[in-house]
């Protein structure tokens, strides 16, 4: 009977906080400069993967890699529809 009677409090508790109105929910409209500045607020300043400078064009890629002697990452990506029979 105890463990019923801390289900059903657990139950009531959990009702009346989910029944209390969101925060979020009561803000006004913002404008796109107060979104964009809450979105820049949630981003990480410095992300590694920001600093490095893509290449689109392999030949050019390598280049870079063999200059700074680091190693090249390729991303392949083949976008074909799903009824393509060639593979």
């Amino acid at each position: 009977m105890r463990n019923l009677t801390g289900v059903v409090c657990s139950l009531l508790f959990a009702g009346l906080a989910w029944a209390q109105p969101s925060p979020v929910a009561e803000k006004k409209p913002a404008t796109p400069e107060a979104l964009k500045a809450e979105i820049e607020a949630l981003k990480v300043a410095k992300v590694a993967w920001r600093e490095i400078a893509w290449k689109s064009c392999l030949l050019e890629g390598l280049k870079v890699s063999r200059e700074k002697r680091k190693p090249a990452l390729l991303w392949v990506f083949i976008d074909r529809p799903i009824d393509d029979a060639r593979c």
